[in-house]
């Protein structure tokens, strides 16, 4: 698999989502055989994720390279990085990618611009974005924001665009409260540990990072957001048909590199160092192993490893995303089951989970 950044977003209809998007910022065991090349030749896919750069809550999208998963499928996948869903969605819309990882809003909010993408497999399975304070904060409600300070990466971020939907539904302006933005890493700490903020509305591995640096948070209640899904991979609606064994085989590399993850998180974390050593940073490697391996913890809580139902998404949870945001005014309500298929969970599982583990526990 080559990874890179993608210089050029698809531009034409599609580039009417940039403007309308707000929210932007992840069976059985009779298996699937070592290979699924026909020919011997492998299928090209372009896959499209929506994150500015690696780190180590995509240690699982490394391992799958790293651990032959694409290979084993009969795949080479080239991966492009977007700094944002939108452009990512855009991506696919316009045919730049077979298909892309991005959170729940740029296909729901593309839904009534014929944007016609559809999700096919879950990877974020809970809400990602949240509002959390530092720990001994005077602030205990969303009621309790008027005139307080959001640290937000950036102004235009989703976990912005959060923090004023949140304070809005709760019956203030969304003014109420300023965003200042803080960045990310050693600018980020600084800015929370010298009180430069009083709030944090980011999301949920980068909650983990702070964490990781030694401050202590607990987050503010969001009720309309609880038990939401997160996002997961898309592709357009005619290629849920046109491609559907490509994208089964591209779930099920997925579902291997979730399995070797959770039964090896460190030999993940080596995986993602060794295919982005930037990922490494500089912290002594048991201290950076162990802040990597509680990131990627977080990514792969409520998977659905015991009753292997990898990829499912779950039409409850992705409901109360909609509903989420119709109640912010995003979209006009529409069935769940307009934009997403779980037709394919079953074929994702279908391989022999015990032969990945014993993988993973053989690693370095």
């Amino acid at each position: 698999m080559k990874t890179g950044r993608a210089v050029k977003v698809v531009s034409g209809a599609v580039a009417v989502l940039c403007a309308t998007v707000t929210l932007s910022a992840c069976g059985s065991d009779s298996g699937s055989g070592d290979s699924a090349q026909v020919g011997g030749k492998l299928t090209p896919v372009t896959f499209a994720m929506a994150s500015p750069s690696w780190n180590a809550g995509y240690a699982v999208m490394a391992v799958v390279e790293a651990e032959g998963f694409y290979e084993q499928e009969g795949l080479k996948v080239t991966t492009n990085l977007f700094p944002s869903a939108t452009q990512a969605a855009q991506q696919v819309a316009g045919g730049g990618a077979d298909l892309g990882l991005m959170t729940v809003e740029p296909v729901a909010i593309g839904h009534d611009k014929d944007l016609n993408l559809a999700y096919f497999s879950s990877y974020w399975a809970k809400w990602i974005y949240s509002l959390q304070v530092p720990d001994g904060s005077a602030v205990k409600s969303i009621a309790d924001l008027k005139g307080k300070k959001i640290g937000v990466s950036a102004v235009a971020s989703s976990g912005a665009t959060f923090a004023r939907t949140a304070i809005k539904l709760n019956g203030m302006s969304e003014n109420a409260a300023s965003l200042v933005p803080i960045g990310a890493g050693a600018q980020q700490i600084n800015a929370i540990k010298s009180g430069q903020v009083d709030v944090l509305a980011l999301w949920d591995i980068q909650y983990q990072i702070v964490k990781n640096a030694g401050v202590t948070l607990t987050p503010l209640p969001v009720k309309e957001t609880a038990d939401a899904w997160g996002g997961g991979f898309a592709a357009t609606k005619k290629n849920l048909e046109a491609k559907k064994d490509i994208l089964e085989r591209f779930g099920r590399a997925v579902a291997k590199a979730f399995v070797f993850s959770k039964a090896n998180p460190e030999a993940a974390i080596r995986d993602l160092w060794k295919l982005h050593p930037e990922t490494r940073g500089s912290e002594p490697e048991e201290k950076a192993l162990a802040d990597g391996v509680k990131v990627l913890q977080v990514r792969l809580d409520g998977q659905g490893f015991d009753d292997k139902t990898l990829g499912r998404i779950d039409e409850a949870a992705f409901t109360r995303s909609l509903d989420f945001m119709t109640s912010a005014g995003l979209i006009k309500k529409f069935p769940a089951k307009d934009i997403y298929t779980d037709a394919m969970f079953k074929a994702f599982n279908d391989f022999k989970h015990e032969d990945v583990v014993k993988q993973a526990e053989s690693a370095g």
